[in-house]
């Protein structure tokens, strides 16, 4: 939408902006702007946005396929008995053995490779010596970097068999 100097809407019948005495209809509105030749520095200097090639979404792609092999991992090791530090141990060992690291670990203090949140802790909960029980409700918040490629996700897993109310609070959650 166009707008004129004092910041209103330039109808097709108002006076072309540009000065020229005409229609806008009869004037600019059917001309193109200028095409600028480097997209990519554009959307960078203006907005401060790296425009992706096809290589960036494909590191990203894979970075992605990472995170869920990393959370399949965990829904298939949790369980009543572990602790939220085993599942960090589990999510760095394997996120190494993938040749990538983890974004969490010391960024700004962060001690752990993983996000392990239960029940009350509403999210970014750092592993420790907590021991899952049955019933617990856990988020796992996985972010592994490959190649210079972020991912993102986390993911909700009952440990055990969970109660009706834990069944409930999940399902309104999402």
């Amino acid at each position: 939408m166009l707008k004129n100097r004092t910041n209103k809407k330039v109808g097709r019948n108002d006076p072309c902006p540009c000065g020229s005495g005409l229609k806008y209809k009869k004037c600019c509105l059917l001309k193109k702007g200028p095409k600028h030749r480097d997209l990519k520095n554009l959307y960078l200097q203006k907005y401060g946005i790296r425009l992706k090639e096809k290589e960036d979404i494909e590191g990203i792609r894979k970075t992605g396929q990472l995170v869920l092999k990393i959370l399949q991992l965990v829904k298939d090791e949790i369980r009543p008995g572990i602790t939220t530090d085993d599942i960090n141990t589990l999510v760095h060992e394997f996120t190494l053995k993938n040749n990538a690291v983890s974004a969490p670990l010391n960024y700004r203090g962060f001690p752990k490779s993983v996000c392990v949140s239960v029940n009350e802790v509403v999210c970014h909960g750092i592993p420790g010596k907590r021991v899952l029980r049955d019933g617990d409700i856990v988020n796992v918040d996985v972010t592994p970097i490959l190649n210079g490629y972020y991912a993102d996700a986390n993911r909700t897993f009952f440990v055990g068999s969970p109660g009706s109310q834990a069944r409930k609070i999940v399902k309104v959650a999402r």
